[in-house]
């Protein structure tokens, strides 16, 4: 699958949820539509990076087009979040 980089503005965050295959994750209003930001017993990082901030703020996320109507994008557990600098 591939990852590419996109540019947003993180808008709003909920709270960590349960996936059905295991897992969890986050999601997130941006200005590209909701963006799912998934972790694992092995990995929570990018979850636990997005949490504390102060909203709004930009970030270059690592992302593959969501499979379902839901999310305009995933963030997958062992990709990484930038944050540009202001």
């Amino acid at each position: 699958m591939q990852v590419d980089p996109r540019h947003l503005t993180v808008l709003a965050v909920g709270p960590v949820r349960s996936a059905e295959k295991g897992g969890e994750y986050l999601e997130c209003e941006t200005s590209l539509g909701k963006v799912a930001i998934l972790g694992s017993e092995r990995s929570h990082w990018n979850i636990g990076v997005v949490q504390p901030e102060g909203l709004p703020f930009e970030a270059v996320m690592f992302c593959v087009p969501g499979t379902d109507a839901a999310h305009a994008y995933w963030v997958l557990e062992d990709t990484r979040l930038l944050f540009p600098a202001l």
